[in-house]
């Protein structure tokens, strides 16, 4: 799953939205769109940093971008149809976003300045509510997940919640690659149960880390070793639209470095599979010419010096289909928008 997310690279392809947009709108104007019928629409976070690109949408194409999202960057795909009715041209921008203080080198936090103190803040907001109760699952599980020796044997000890299989949410560690073979333990202890290490496992750690005191298996506890379960409710103002699509991503996403970029990330790679796939089958673009990109808003945490904010645009892909048929597909590395600014103040390195 890490690997997958990482495929939607930063570095080579972030770039000022004041680059971006004059350059997005070129590229419409190069598939025949015309400015007089052209309707920008935006599928953005609620967060007021998200204005700055709102603005410079609106100053190139000439008016006013159509609403198309929800919190998080979901794209609201049942808003197809009014849009579609209130132009000709079309052009659909989803982003997720990630703060991102360049001081410091952190994803996920950005300054407040309408706070008092200016203190720093979750960015998004909505994705790290959502990671909150993963992120808190996997810290206890990093402790209560214990190794060690016993009776010169190596074993894994398994808390109790963690053999309960009854259980309808939480984190659940994937047995068959701690435990070896069979599930009976060597012994029972008050609140947890001792078994033999499986081979995976002890290859993973290696002899050294062995000792006869048990102790947490920490860091060694990655993605690949558990999943999670979590009963979601259907509250539209809950987080469960968001929540539900980060699930199958979660464990990696607990387990990374940046865990903000990381879901920004994926949700972004998700919802341009998902809007892609409603626009196929919605019979309101027929006609018309459309053009949707997706791509990651990195917000850079302001300093004095600046004047605008600082967002920057990562695209993903694009998808267009043009009123005189013809169709395609442009991955990341094939956008021709995708140019990096390069040397710019607030630039962000991560692949």
């Amino acid at each position: 799953m890490q690997r997958m997310i990482e495929n939607l690279r930063i570095g080579p392809y972030a770039m000022r939205y004041s680059v971006f947009v004059p350059r997005l709108y070129n590229l419409c104007r190069s598939l025949g769109f015309e400015r007089h019928r052209m309707l920008p629409s935006r599928a953005f976070c609620s967060d007021e940093g998200q204005g700055y690109p709102v603005i410079l949408i609106a100053q190139h194409f000439g008016t006013f971008p159509f609403d198309h999202g929800r919190v998080g960057g979901k794209v609201s795909i049942n808003r197809h149809g009014p849009y579609a009715n209130h132009g000709e041209d079309l052009v659909i921008i989803q982003a997720s976003h990630v703060g991102y203080d360049a001081d410091s080198g952190r994803f996920g936090v950005y300054m407040r300045e309408r706070t008092d103190g200016c203190g720093f803040g979750s960015n998004c907001g909505k994705l790290a509510a959502v990671l909150h109760w993963y992120h808190d699952e996997y810290k206890a599980a990093r402790e209560l997940i214990r190794f060690g020796r016993l009776d010169g044997e190596q074993v894994v000890y398994l808390d109790n919640q963690y053999l309960d299989d009854k259980r309808s949410e939480g984190l659940f560690p994937k047995l068959d690659l701690l435990v070896e073979g069979s599930s009976d333990p060597v012994r029972a202890l008050a609140t947890s149960k001792a078994f033999r290490a499986s081979k995976n496992l002890r290859e993973h750690l290696g002899a050294d880390q062995w000792r006869d005191e048990s102790q947490a298996l920490g860091e060694h506890l990655n993605a690949d070793l558990f999943t999670f379960q979590r009963q979601l409710s259907r509250d539209p103002e809950e987080h469960d639209i968001l929540e539900q699509e980060l699930l199958p991503a979660m464990p990696a996403l607990v387990t990374s470095a940046n865990p903000a970029l990381d879901a920004a990330r994926f949700v972004t790679q998700v919802e341009f599979d998902r809007c892609y796939r409603s626009i196929l089958r919605e019979p309101a673009y027929y006609g018309k010419n459309l053009l949707f990109i997706s791509g990651v808003n990195i917000d850079v945490s302001p300093r004095s010096s600046f004047p605008f904010p600082l967002i920057k645009f990562v695209p993903w892909a694009a998808y267009a289909a043009l009123r005189d048929g013809r169709k395609f597909l442009l991955e990341q590395a094939e956008r021709t928008t995708a140019k990096s600014a390069g040397g710019k103040s607030g630039s962000v390195v991560v692949r």
